[in-house]
């Protein structure tokens, strides 16, 4: 039978092990709270959102889409920028200050390029979730 004198030692041994093992992620969860994270966002969001920015010099709004299927028809305003294309060298060329809304056919290449954008420095972005389909299913309008 193990004396009292080892019982404690073991036990002691023990809850510095646990202190040392649940200590080691201090404020993570504060740390992450304050990185900046992409903002998806629906169809009607996207339009309040260009709404209220229409007469923004920061504010723009990315089609990355390929420029066949940006000239059947974008978003009125928007810039195109291939996802497909070298993209993400051409990223350097965009100011990282300013608001950006991107938006795809469907919302998945705009979710990855908005995550692309989001680890190159840039904090305001916002994915249009549901992609062109989804403004043009809205009724909302087109440019060509």
């Amino acid at each position: 039978m193990p004396s009292k004198r080892n019982l404690i030692a073991v036990l002691a041994l023990l809850l510095t092990f646990c202190g040392v093992f649940t200590g080691c992620d201090t404020g993570s969860a504060v740390d992450d709270a304050n990185l900046p994270a992409v903002q998806n966002i629906s169809v009607a969001e996207a339009k309040a959102l260009i709404d209220r920015n229409a007469v923004s010099v920061d504010f723009i709004i990315l089609d990355v889409r390929t420029p066949s299927e940006y000239a059947q028809g974008h978003i009125p305003g928007a810039l195109n920028l291939d996802y497909y294309a070298s993209f993400e060298a051409s990223l350097s060329a965009f100011d990282k200050t300013k608001t950006y809304l991107v938006y795809c056919r469907t919302g998945n290449r705009s979710a990855s390029a908005a995550r692309l954008m989001l680890d190159n420095g840039f904090a305001a972005i916002y994915n249009m979730q549901g992609g062109i389909n989804a403004w043009i299913s809205g009724g909302l309008p087109l440019e060509t």
